[in-house]
């Protein structure tokens, strides 16, 4: 960086070749000039250093032209003008400086205003984006995360709270990751400001919470001594090494992730511009270790399994905007708009879908809209950023996020609690928005299904619940002239023989899990709903009620054990 200030500089000096002539051929001005260039040349250091070790700037052709163009076109000029001042007539050298410096304004005009208008359709292609017209792909019950990031961080900063030393530190921006199977809100620990990085070793780790389990407590994890991360300075900050090691990349953002393991990483998404500085496209990510410094630099499709977001939520949504906006070209936009879409909000969210992988989330509206139904929604995989519209008859005129925190909202209006964070899922063959409901101080209270077509909400105070009930009304609560989704059946009634019984605690507390002759399923009854269930026994016939929904585990809505009868 410092060899790149060093050569910055040089940009700074007088370029008008005529004048070093002149003025070096009288005595009386060589002094003078050789002054006023060494103090030019001393400025250009100490503003070249802001630009490529502060800025942190990729240093490629068009990086540094687009850093330094109001430099140069300034410098030609102002050196052109003071030339002729001083020479009393306009030389060859002068007017050239001059009429450069007014071609290098217009050509970056050009670049920065009339070219990315042009490039406007291009980058509507760019995304190489797959139009589905079909439902997406059922979600799993697994897959879903429940708990909202308000909640997340209010847990978080209470344990945060109690670190010693805490006033040393800040809690880093949570992000939702899969470690080992399983979601968590990740937040890592960073330095408070520049004395405390200067008086303090290390960060004592991070914090995480799980993403799935309400009832979980936030864990400190403070096994790993993090020397190497965003808020350190000099040579520990993280994103300066990568920088330092990676000067021609574009730089997008960096995540939290730490591996199966726990160990904790940095990981810096980046990509390459398409055209000139704008249509950044997805290439890799730069992985840091924070505990060594270790770096190392991978394609998207080389991506070890443990890192969610190689594809930063920027890269993802300017995807989203670019192919719902352009589609018509720059002027279609503002004019004809045909076919003109654009994300409800700017901002991204990121889920898991039905393959493990992280997907970037964003419903579209009209231009302009303030309705309460969408258009369509983006969901761009983190890892390999593809991107998949659905814009089909399935997926036009259903309620959007903020409709169906609305309708939440409502019907707790009585508790005053609310709806945060919505987020579209296929479940069971029907969207539906997942509606973590919280008190005003961001105490999780509810989990809540909107069906995303009806507006009818379904709530429960655990995962398990919520989805038995929301089971239940998909498939005797829907009115007529909405279609019954083909992969949940009508409610089933028959008489079946226990061959097998154990029983197993989640967040609803005791499950009795049972295995009947001639099924393949296991069903589940929780012991909170009946307590009789404790007493089940293998050969005990029981008379059953559920809904088939071809899954692996089946909820029992009701039951009667017709040997206890006897």
């Amino acid at each position: 960086m410092f060899i790149y200030s060093l050569l910055g500089a040089l940009l700074f000096l007088n370029p008008i070749i005529g004048q070093w002539v002149s003025s070096f051929k009288k005595k009386k001005t060589a002094q003078f000039f050789i002054y006023e260039n060494v103090t030019r040349y001393v400025v250009g250091v100490i503003i070249s250093f802001f630009i490529f070790y502060v800025g942190l700037i990729d240093v490629t052709w068009h990086g540094i032209l687009s850093s330094f163009a109001i430099i140069i076109i300034i410098n030609l000029l102002f050196s052109a003008s003071l030339s002729y001042y001083y020479e009393k007539k306009a030389t060859l050298s002068n007017r050239g400086a001059f009429i450069l410096g007014c071609l290098l304004a217009v050509g970056m005009a050009y670049m920065w205003m009339v070219y990315p208008i042009q490039t406007a359709q291009d980058r509507h292609h760019l995304p190489n984006a797959t139009v589905e017209m079909d439902v997406m792909e059922s979600a799993n019950e697994e897959n879903i995360r429940v708990v909202p990031y308000g909640n997340a961080r209010y847990r978080s900063e209470i344990v945060f709270g109690e670190l010693d030393n805490s006033a040393r530190y800040h809690l880093g921006e949570s992000s939702i990751q899969k470690i080992d199977n399983e979601l968590f809100w990740v937040s890592p620990i960073e330095y408070d400001g520049l004395f405390r990085w200067f008086t303090t070793d290390h960060v004592p780790g991070y914090i995480k919470v799980s993403a799935e389990n309400p009832n979980d407590q936030a864990e400190l994890v403070d096994t790993y001594e993090m020397t190497y991360v965003p808020s350190a300075y000099f040579g520990e900050n993280a994103k300066r090494m990568v920088r330092s090691e990676f000067d021609d990349i574009i730089i997008v953002s960096e995540s939290f992730e730490p591996d199966e393991d726990g160990h904790p990483y940095y990981v810096f998404s980046y990509g390459y511009y398409e055209f000139f500085r704008h249509g950044n496209k997805a290439h890799g990510v730069v992985v840091l270790d924070a505990v060594t410094g270790e770096m190392e630099r991978y394609d998207l499709a080389d991506m070890p399994a443990f890192i969610d977001q190689g594809v930063a939520e920027r890269t993802a949504l300017n995807y989203a905007t670019w192919f719902g906006q352009y589609g018509g070209g720059f002027i279609n936009r503002f004019i004809g708009r045909d076919g003109v879409h654009e994300p409800r909000r700017n901002e991204m969210i990121g889920v898991f879908g039905s393959d493990q992988d992280m997907y970037w989330f964003v419903d579209h509206e009209r231009p302009r809209g303030s309705g309460n139904t969408m258009v369509g929604f983006s969901m761009v995989n983190a890892r390999t950023g593809e991107m998949t519209y659905y814009g089909g008859q399935d997926a036009r005129g259903i309620l959007n996020g903020n409709a169906a925190r609305d309708r939440v909202d409502r019907a707790f209006e009585r508790e005053q609690w609310v709806g945060t964070q919505p987020v579209l899922y296929s479940i069971y063959g029907q969207y539906t928005w997942v509606v973590p409901v919280v008190d005003r101080n961001n105490g999780f209270q509810k989990i809540a299904l909107v069906h995303a077509d009806s507006g009818r909400v379904v709530h429960g105070d655990s995962r398990r619940e919520v989805f038995n009930d929301y089971q239940n009304f998909l498939a005797t609560g829907l009115d007529r002239d909405v279609d019954i989704p083909t992969d949940v059946a009508n409610e089933i009634e028959e008489t079946v023989t226990v061959q097998r019984v154990t029983q197993s605690t989640d967040e609803d507390g005791t499950i009795v899990m049972i295995l009947f002759e001639g099924k393949d399923q296991v069903f589940t009854v929780p012991v909170n709903r009946s307590q009789l269930a404790l007493f089940i026994e293998p050969g005990d016939e029981l008379l059953i009620q559920y809904i088939d929904t071809e899954e692996n585990t089946i909820a029992i809505q009701n039951y009667r054990n017709l040997s206890l009868d006897e």
